[in-house]
Parts: structure tokens; sequence; C-alpha cells
């Protein structure tokens, strides 16, 4: 940090420049082990006590960015249920607060085994998919305005 402050500003812009030119930078930079796949879904969760409904602004295999006003403790457990385009049933997992900022909160998965973690990764895939097939189209689809 105390060599980006010593940056003039136009050293700044040129080094977000570059971070922007290669997302997996930007990833790893965040300390990612898995690729997040940007993209709005609607998600239900609970606490200990009531209900809420928010948006996903990104989704990895081993968690998501989760967009709220909402006050969130670090370790505090919520259980997700994220409704997935395309599929009858909400996906369903218990996610631990691992960050949070002013915009939202940084959720990490707590898979109950193997299989709930791969049908994830099969739901993430088919996201992907569905993506790239909307966008070869030229079309965008309603769950998927925040895409990049």
């Amino acid at each position: 940090m105390r060599l980006i402050q010593q940056m003039t500003p136009e050293e700044r812009l040129g080094l977000l420049k570059e971070i922007e030119k290669d997302p997996s930078r930007r990833e790893k930079s965040q300390g990612r082990t898995n690729e997040r796949k940007r993209y709005t879904l609607a998600v239900d969760y609970a606490d200990v006590s009531r209900a809420f409904t928010d948006y996903l602004q990104d989704i990895s295999t081993s968690g998501v960015f989760m967009l709220s006003r909402r006050p969130f403790q670090i370790g505090e457990e919520l259980f997700l249920r994220i409704n997935f385009p395309n599929q009858v049933y909400p996906f369903k997992v218990l996610a631990e607060v691992a960050r949070t900022t002013p915009e939202g909160v940084g959720l990490r998965f707590k898979f109950d085994d193997e299989e709930q973690q791969s049908a994830l990764a099969s739901l993430i895939e088919a996201l992907k998919d569905s993506t790239l097939k909307a966008k070869k189209q030229g079309m965008v689809p309603l769950t998927s305005l925040r895409i990049v």
C-alpha cells in the first residue's frame, strides 16, 4: 500500500489499467483460489432469527459476494437458497461470512459433502455456458445484467 500511495496519479491509473486487462490477476491479488463468475442472482437467506432476500454479485465454487446493506459479523453463518435460472429448485447451502464491505458481504460456502460441491460446480458451469450462448446470439438474459 505504501508503494501505491507514493505513486503519482498517472502511475496509479496506469497500474489500474494493467490490472483491468487481466481479470485473473485481479482474482489472484484478492487471494482467491477459485475464479469468480460475475453474475447477478437472487438469493434468499436466513440467520438464526429471520429470513431475507438480496442479490449475489458474483459466484465461485468456494463462495459468493452478496450485495446487502444489512450488517454482518465475520464468522456468522447463513443458510442460502440461490435461485439459478432454468432450475426448478433453488440450490441450498450453508455459508460463513468471510469479509464485509459497505456494499455487501463475502461468503464462504460450507458444503455438507463433495456431492453438494460438485452440484454447485455444475450449476456455475451451466451459468457460464448460457452466458456465452446469449452473448454469441447478441442477447443478454434478464438474469445476467451484471456479466463482465
